[in-house]
């Protein structure tokens, strides 16, 4: 059994219009909370959607988020239905974040597939997206694992990278099973996660133990 639930869309400066509210099909096994918490996560995606547009629209010649994936992205920078050679991280960025409002207005006007959140007790995954290759017509289903979505000692920024990470699969972007450090999937999710700040001493572990 699903539920339909809703999400806001930021008023993003893309230069097409978008929609009012991203929608869901969540397993009404999800309690409340972690309902709740979902939309929060879909929330923090989408924040740092519009930010990245905002601070382009603002003048900067990168987004924090170009930045950052620019500094420690390398392989696997374009998404298996881009065509052209991208050149940096920078630029793979841009190509992504493109192809996120793709998928936000194809689920926000109904162009796509239903979006099913679903349920998953516990298990080795956090946030699963299966491997797509259509953002105009794939739907942004995962499958959460309840108890991680539950667990109140991981960040919600962490979880978000997650989110993000999973609906990257969905995007078109793929990466080596296991292997995250300098694949743009990796990357781009760690930058969220991190709040697009430079890497320290912390192992990449620590973030990756939350994607897929």
């Amino acid at each position: 059994m699903y539920r339909k639930i809703q999400v806001s869309v930021p008023d993003a400066p893309v230069g097409e219009g978008l929609p009012e509210f991203m929608t869901f099909y969540i397993d009404t096994r999800f309690t409340d909370l972690q309902v709740r918490r979902f939309q929060l996560l879909a929330g923090i995606v989408l924040a740092s959607w519009d930010s990245h547009y905002s601070e382009l629209a603002n003048g900067e010649e990168r987004s924090r988020y170009q930045e950052c994936c620019n500094k420690y992205a390398r392989f696997n920078l374009a998404p298996v239905w881009f065509e052209e050679k991208l050149a940096n991280g920078s630029a793979a960025a841009a190509v992504q974040m493109d192809g996120f409002t793709t998928q936000i207005t194809a689920n926000g006007f109904g162009r796509s597939a239903k979006a099913y959140i679903m349920y998953q007790k516990s298990g080795s995954s956090t946030i699963k997206g299966v491997n797509a290759s259509d953002p105009e017509k794939s739907s942004l289903s995962v499958t959460i694992n309840a108890t991680d979505l539950a667990k109140t000692s991981v960040s919600d920024l962490f979880l978000a990278g997650s989110l993000q990470h999973a609906w990257l699969h969905r995007e078109g972007y793929r990466h080596p099973a296991g292997k995250y450090t300098s694949y743009f999937a990796g990357e781009a999710s760690m930058c969220l996660m991190r709040g697009n700040l430079n890497k320290t001493s912390t192992p990449a572990s620590f973030y990756t133990q939350w994607l897929d």
